[in-house]
């Protein structure tokens, strides 16, 4: 049986990938040193890299890794603080109380078998 492909396989490959963040870099850094549109301070600030970076990631992994959701979370909270007159004084405090509910919510010491779950290791 003969397998006819009508499109072509088109993938696209990291350098790609690359090569089009730099692109859309470039051309904001341009549009910003040139005052053709109105930007925002925040938008091009170390947070927001921080930000770009840990939603980068997720889409890489599909969203699987916990790993972007650690770089937003604190790009945001430092994003706030540079903001926000006084946003240090209620950021810090629920950023340490969220990692303590992370620390007591998180379930390390369990072992899959089969499809279920359970406490205990099989010895």
């Amino acid at each position: 049986m003969e397998t006819n492909s009508i499109t072509p396989n088109t993938t696209i490959n990291g350098k790609t990938i690359a090569g089009i963040i730099i692109l859309i870099a470039g051309s904001i850094l341009l549009i910003d040193q040139l005052d053709l549109f109105m930007i925002p301070g925040w938008v091009l600030s170390w947070p927001m890299l921080l930000i770009a970076y840990g939603l980068y990631l997720g889409g890489k992994y599909n969203f699987r890794k916990p790993i972007w959701i650690y770089l937003t979370v604190l790009g945001s909270a430092f994003l706030l603080t540079d903001n926000i007159t006084d946003a240090d004084r209620f950021v810090w405090p629920l950023a340490v109380i969220g990692v303590g509910a992370w620390m007591i919510t998180r379930h390390t010491n369990r072992v899959k078998e089969g499809n279920t779950f359970t406490d205990y290791k099989q010895v």
